[in-house]
């Protein structure tokens, strides 16, 4: 079962949210399951699943924009929130995981749920692809090493999405705001975390 929570979010911002929702929980299923043979989760995380993991994730949606956008999950580990813009119907979404056997995880997934996504089992600084319009992270490193780390597919059109704790701040403070724009959004599922949006001046 899915929260209720998450069911009225689904039927209020997606028009096929029955769909969203049964994939949804597929993928829940899935990953709660490979989670007792390896850690794709905090084992302390599972009991609030829907709201930690689902919810902080699927809320990101309404920044990106275009469902055609080149979208970077960069640190994707689980596939969040990468797996799950695709199952929202964004279209071209790049995961980027450098364990093998969460690779392996991830490809199961687009296999058995159906849905379309590219899984890169690499290390970031050595991905060589098209530049990318949204770059996405959670939980993977600070706001300038996403940064960094991406600039090589990235450029001046590129927004990041990034979702943050309650550390964001001390984040901010080393960006350097003469070349990037920042806007803050609060976050669904905690007040002391942010939705960050950065794009460059």
């Amino acid at each position: 079962m899915l929260s209720i929570q998450i069911i009225d979010y689904c039927e209020k911002n997606f028009q096929n949210s029955k769909q969203i929702l049964k994939t949804i929980f597929e993928y829940k299923k899935l990953l709660l399951s490979e989670n007792l043979k390896m850690n794709l989760i905090g084992k302390k995380t599972e009991v609030d699943f829907d709201q930690r993991h689902i919810l902080d994730c699927i809320q990101i949606h309404n920044y990106i924009g275009d469902y055609r956008n080149r979208i970077l999950d960069v640190g994707t580990g689980a596939g969040l929130p990468g797996v799950l813009l695709a199952i929202l119907g964004f279209k071209n979404v790049h995961l980027v995981e450098k364990s093998a056997k969460k690779s392996i995880f991830l490809n199961n997934c687009k296999s058995r749920l159906g849905i379309q996504f590219s899984v890169h089992n690499e290390l970031i600084e050595k991905l060589k692809t098209p530049k990318f319009e949204s770059v996405v992270a959670r939980a993977f490193a600070p706001i300038v090493k996403i940064i960094s780390v991406t600039k090589h597919i990235t450029d001046r059109k590129t927004n990041f999405i990034l979702l943050k704790g309650k550390k964001y701040l001390n984040e901010l403070e080393l960006v350097d705001h003469n070349k990037f724009n920042c806007k803050l959004y609060p976050s669904l599922t905690s007040n002391e975390s942010k939705i960050i949006v950065l794009n460059s001046k």
